[in-house]
């Protein structure tokens, strides 16, 4: 069997623009656990990460002026907790 390599999975033609479909594919290609998951995303005009978390359980952290590193720690405490 293929197993689709995880650059592959934003290319695939199976997404929703909601990211949620993003977050299923990881996890069902590669077996993560949602609660495994870390999101990082800087739209601002929509909560792709209130859906996600809330639909799956992913962690996620919003960055609206791109990814800085207070954003990255900021992540990652949340992610630990």
């Amino acid at each position: 069997a293929d197993m689709m390599s995880s650059n592959q999975i934003g290319r695939s033609g199976r997404l929703s623009p909601n990211k949620t479909s993003h977050f299923s594919e990881i996890h069902n290609e590669l077996g993560i656990p949602y609660e495994e998951m870390l999101f990082f995303d800087d739209c601002n005009w929509g909560d792709h990460c209130g859906r996600v978390t809330q639909e799956l359980g992913v962690v996620s952290w919003r960055t609206p002026a791109g990814l800085q590193w207070k954003d990255f720690q900021g992540g990652l405490e949340k992610y630990h907790q």
